[in-house]
């Protein structure tokens, strides 16, 4: 239906963040100048930030995907694979690896496309929270999880996946985490990302 009524770009946005809305206009225009299939809105990460990473990764036949890697997984597959001391500053002081903020654009027919292809269905994704070092305590009951952030691996070879960086202050300041969470947060240098703050 979106079709028959000239849409052709879908905005997906999945976070309690409000400043989403200043930033759209400039990531649809990037997708629609670049013809991407699938674009994602990052901003600036700090290394180990509890933000999921873009990154370009290369299968061992040289074929290439972008996409996110959540930031549970980034350390250790950076440490397998390019940089023993993992998710590191770069000269920037942040990450090399945006962080991706859960606001994404879809080119629609590609979209449909991939859609009647899959029958909908997104690959699933166990995501465990712990309370210590040891990961032996869990902060609450781990869950499985499709994550739209996946949708990438689902297209076809040839398709163009970029990303589109705006500084935080324009477009990011999520009401996610508690006030104990966002003390110990803001006392590692991170940013708290809490009612008091968003």
């Amino acid at each position: 239906q979106w079709k028959k009524l000239g849409v052709k770009y879908v905005a997906f946005f999945q976070d309690t963040n409000a400043l989403t809305f200043r930033a759209l206009p400039a990531v649809l225009g990037v997708s629609v100048k670049n013809h991407f299939d699938y674009n994602s809105l990052t901003v600036p990460r700090k290394a180990g930030e509890a933000v999921g990473g873009i990154a370009k990764l290369t299968r061992t036949d040289g074929t290439t995907m972008t996409l996110n890697v959540e930031y549970n997984q980034l350390d250790p597959l950076l440490r397998a694979t390019v940089n023993e001391k993992g998710d590191v500053p770069d000269e920037t002081g942040n990450s090399p690896f945006p962080g991706n903020i859960n606001v994404l654009v879809l080119e629609l027919t590609s979209y449909h496309k991939t859609l009647e292809a899959t029958d909908g269905l997104m690959p699933e994704f166990v995501n465990p929270k712990y309370k210590d070092k040891e990961k032996e305590k869990f902060t609450k009951p781990t869950r499985l999880e499709c994550m739209m952030q996946d949708y990438p691996k689902l297209l076809p070879s040839g398709s163009k996946v970029g990303f589109t960086q705006i500084d935080r202050w324009l477009c990011f300041s999520p009401v996610k985490n508690n006030v104990e969470d966002a003390a110990k947060k803001a006392a590692a240098g991170t940013p708290p990302e809490s009612a008091s703050t968003g």
